[in-house]
């Protein structure tokens, strides 16, 4: 082995270390070519052929439900006057009444959006469509405001399961040709709804007594809803990703169960998508546009134009009605630019967006009801378009399993960050600037930022529905491998292109490895090379950007840290394993607490096998211990839970050479009973010691795997853990 000097050597790794820190580049991606993209320069389809080949029932079933529940919306919106009358209540107690929908129906999707992932989505939306209709029927009896309040929150909570449900089941049930136009028609319905909804309200609720009218309205309703709800029960549940599996791999293969995905581990991923995270910052400023709008028109309508609730009503209709005119003819071209350029597609819709907010700051300043209408009604259509071929494609940028939280995301980022501060900043602006000009001036730049950031994400797109379909072949590819092998010649664990990022800065670039049970692996490198952080990937500390974990062939890239430990991938940290304040006994029964108090207490004996130094110590504070001891008992709570997985970060760190052997001592035991084990080690000569083969890992990749011994004789790799080694 060749001399080198210590000294420059650890200067040229921290100088990499930090040039590294300071850059901040968008990780590559894998960019494949536009005729393996699903969907993309595919031959044209017809809505005709689409319905043929997915059948018309869904469309049209979902398409009714938006149709009624519209009325809803509608309903309260006009026969808020004749409510008011009823319970005596002021403007602010109608408009909280009011509020409390909007806020459970976008916040109710998310956890909706975690049993559709799973459930049968027909069975779901069958359920909350039938619970809604006895909500609606219920609020015509309700008695008092408070009742009615509560009566609104469930009408919220029941129709919270459109958006994570009815979109995915769509995009599962059409084929990618020909979804622009399928959203199109179910959009439609609801926009019918919207137009229709104000005038058929008002002549219902005039043919009963003006004190019971509204009553009615709401039991019509919910009499409307309930036949739907039972015929959508019986609609045929696709299978998830279809499409896509056919496009990809030429065949539909059945997905694999899998560990569940918790909200917050879907929603990490699913912010690492680029184009959708930027999607996601586009749309929560849009929220402060969409939601002012409907806010402050009655008001406008009121107070500068005079209008009665009949005239606000018939307003509200021609508001929507163009969008039935356009939105066939923006579903057929959204298809058409799809096919041609994803990021088209998107580009088209932030335009529509950027238009609408324009068409309504127009008519902010028109001097006659007319012309405030006509502008009106123009932006209105635009954006009820634009959201009408959203899905369509969203759709081929998210991974199929986590759609209905992807759809559910949406609505999260509007309404947390949009509806709530726009509304309160057109409050706070008109006071000064007057309402019509603080609505002008909130709608023009929420849109125009909003639009920007739409816009520019649109870059990532191609990238990003390339790793959807890398993702498809892996799992085929991977689970034709799998089923092939003998059980026992099942990788224990496998990571497969694996990358990961903090923020924008990428640490891990396309890790490949595997190993196989009863083997000891020595996972080694410099300061910063990606050790650590590939460690926390394994464990769930982590979401990765790109790429799979899979624990004896089962995919557990999302599943919550927690939850490995259950299934067997236990970590050792190195210096801080133990609860200081704690006795040794109270240590190892806190690391027990998944287990019964007898298996407890046979496992906590073979620890003490094991390190019979902590026998002595039993009741002594983990504090008050020394490194070595603490060391020994922290490695001891790993094992009392019989890892299938032994994840050791720095064994040697910080300890005495004769705590160290100690410790291989026992990791040798180990070894010989068969247990896997993964060491992080800068020391070679405990890498050499223990291990049956090595991955060298620099600059976030992996540079080197094999024996340990072919290692060592890779001298520009060897002298990397010189320091380690040295310290030893």
């Amino acid at each position: 082995m060749s001399s080198f000097n210590p000294e420059e050597f650890t200067k040229t790794i921290l100088e990499e270390e930090s040039r590294r820190e300071e850059e901040h580049q968008d990780p590559p991606k894998i960019i494949l070519p536009d005729d393996l993209l699903p969907g993309v320069g595919e031959p044209s389809m017809s809505l005709k052929e689409g319905l043929r080949i997915g059948g018309t029932a869904t469309v049209i079933v979902l398409g009714l439900t938006s149709f009624v529940q519209m009325l809803d919306q509608s309903g309260f919106a006009i026969l808020s006057p004749d409510i008011q009358r009823t319970f005596r209540v002021s403007n602010t107690v109608i408009a909280v009444i009011g509020s409390a929908f909007g806020f459970l129906y976008l916040l109710g999707s998310v956890p909706i959006s975690s049993v559709a992932d799973r459930l049968p989505r027909t069975k779901v939306a069958s359920v909350c469509l039938l619970v809604w209709s006895a909500i609606m029927i219920c609020t015509g009896f309700v008695q008092n405001a408070f009742a009615l309040f509560l009566a609104r929150m469930g009408s919220g909570l029941g129709q919270s399961y459109s958006t994570p449900v009815n979109g995915p089941l769509l995009v599962d049930t059409y084929p990618i040709e020909a979804r622009g136009r399928i959203f199109s028609v179910a959009f439609g319905f609801q926009i019918a709804g919207l137009a229709i909804g104000p005038l058929a309200i008002g002549a219902l609720a005039s043919a009963f007594a003006p004190t019971t009218g509204w009553r009615w309205v709401f039991i019509i309703i919910g009499l409307l809803a309930a036949p739907i709800a039972v015929v959508t029960r019986f609609l045929k549940e696709p299978k998830r990703g279809q499409y896509e599996m056919e496009a990809v791999i030429g065949q539909t293969e059945e997905a694999k169960a899998g560990p569940p995905i918790s909200l917050g581990i879907a929603f990490a991923r699913l912010r690492k998508i680029k184009s959708f995270y930027f999607f996601l910052l586009g749309m929560a400023a849009l929220g402060f546009a969409l939601f002012t709008v409907p806010v402050y028109l009655n008001i406008i309508l009121l107070h500068v134009f005079h209008l009665d609730v009949w005239k606000r009503g018939l307003v509200g209709t021609l508001d929507v009605l163009p969008g039935l005119i356009l939105i066939g003819l923006v579903g057929r071209g959204s298809d058409r630019l799809f096919r041609r350029s994803p990021p088209l597609a998107l580009i088209f819709m932030g335009s529509l967006v950027a238009t609408f907010g324009l068409s309504i700051c127009i008519a902010m300043f028109m001097p006659n009801l007319v012309l405030f209408v006509v502008f009106l009604a123009l932006g209105t259509s635009l954006a009820n378009c634009g959201f009408a071929i959203l899905p369509a494609t969203l759709s081929s940028i998210i991974p199929y399993r986590l759609r209905s939280r992807g759809f559910a995301m949406i609505g999260v980022y509007i309404f947390l960050f949009g509806a709530f501060f726009g509304a309160i900043i057109t409050g706070l602006l008109s006071k000064t600037l007057g309402t019509r000009h603080a609505v002008a001036l909130v709608v023009l730049v929420a849109s125009a930022v909003g639009g920007a950031l739409m816009s520019y994400g649109t870059r990532y797109v191609r990238g990003d529905i390339s790793l959807v379909v890398e993702e498809l072949q892996e799992e085929q590819s991977e689970n034709r491998r799998l089923s092939a092998m003998e059980a026992a010649d099942i990788p224990v664990l496998q990571v497969r292109n694996l990358d990961f990022s903090y923020g924008r800065v990428q640490i891990l670039f396309d890790i490949n490895f595997e190993i196989a049970r009863g083997e000891v692996l020595a996972l080694l490198g410099t300061n910063g090379a990606g050790k650590s952080t590939l460690l926390r990937v394994i464990s769930g500390l982590g979401v990765p950007d790109r790429g799979v974990v899979r624990l004896n062939g089962q995919s557990i890239t999302l599943a919550e840290p927690e939850l490995r430990v259950k299934v067997g991938i236990v970590q050792l940290r190195g210096g801080s394993g133990t609860f200081p304040p704690l006795s040794v006994d109270e240590n190892l029964m806190m690391a027990c607490y998944l287990l019964s108090t007898e298996d407890a207490a046979e496992r906590v004996q073979r620890v003490f096998q094991l390190f019979p130094e902590l026998m002595k110590l039993r009741s002594s504070p983990a504090g008050n211990l020394s490194g070595g001891e603490q060391q020994m008992l922290a490695f001891g709570m790993c094992l009392v839970h019989e890892p299938e997985i032994l994840i050791i970060d720095e064994l040697s760190l910080g300890l005495s050479p004769l705590v160290v052997d100690r410790l291989l001592t026992v990791v040798e035991r180990l070894r010989a009973q068969g247990q896997t084990l993964i060491v992080v080690e800068q020391s070679l000569n405990v890498a050499l010691a223990i291990a049956d083969r090595a991955l060298f890992m620099e600059k976030g990749s992996i540079r080197f795997e094999g024996s340990t011994a072919e290692l060592v004789e890779r001298d520009d790799l060897a002298r990397a853990v010189f320091l380690g080694s040295h310290q030893q």
